[in-house]
């Protein structure tokens, strides 16, 4: 071949798009039931997780999993976030910044905010998480997806009761104050309750079985998000 040629196939060859690299990015954005805790074992591998299963089953989609054993919806400011109804003037958290640009981020958090002796309103939970959820939309991730955490069962008599004894009547009715956020904000929410809830043993977390059936109610909705 000519130089001329040479250079014309290479910058077809760039010019190309490459097989199998995903043309969007979302992040997961959790606690315990994203980083893959299991009450009856060691840590769920990727093959389990409900986030790696969503990665796995959309291959035009990257799917980055950020769970943290105990992350509150305040992402450990100490105080639940509350800006509904305001202007944003919260920066966009480091842990969210550092994987830009995104398309969509994905938040499940909730669980943790009613633990202790104390527990919260739901609507405190649900001003709180969708208040974070303003304040990525405003720092310019693309789309956000709220989940309503997976509502607790008889955790008082798991391994977890100290912390989360008095909390299965708030986690239950999580789900309907987030649906109230999320008309008000305009932000797109999912029941995880109408697929599963916390079915370990502990009451708490989520057997792989519950993660499978969450993986395959969201891997559409997220599918048609980014569409």
């Amino acid at each position: 071949m000519t130089n001329l040629t040479e250079k014309i196939v290479a910058l077809l060859i760039c010019l190309a798009p490459m097989p199998g690299i995903a043309d969007k990015r979302a992040l997961i954005l959790g606690d315990s039931n994203t980083w893959g805790s299991n009450p009856s074992g060691p840590r769920y591998d990727a093959t389990i997780r409900w986030g790696s299963q969503i990665d796995q089953a959309l291959p035009d989609i990257t799917v980055i999993e950020d769970g943290l054993i105990g992350r509150r919806t305040d992402l450990g400011a100490g105080k639940l976030l509350d800006n509904i109804d305001r202007a944003v003037s919260s920066d966009l958290p480091t842990l969210v910044s550092q994987h830009m640009p995104l398309d969509l981020v994905i938040i499940m958090l909730g669980t943790n905010d009613l633990s202790g002796e104390s527990v919260p309103e739901p609507e405190t939970v649900a001003r709180s998480v969708f208040s974070l959820a303003r304040i990525l939309r405003a720092g310019g991730v693309g789309k956000v997806l709220v989940l309503s955490p997976p509502p607790l069962t008889e955790p008082a008599t798991g391994a977890l009761g100290h912390l989360f004894g008095k909390a299965q009547p708030v986690s239950e009715q999580l789900a309907d104050a987030y649906k109230r956020l999320s008309k008000k904000t305009g932000i797109a929410m999912f029941d995880v309750s109408s697929v599963t809830r916390a079915d370990g043993r502990d009451g708490v977390h989520l057997t792989a079985n519950a993660h499978s059936k969450l993986s395959r109610a969201l891997i559409p909705v997220v599918s048609n998000i980014l569409e």
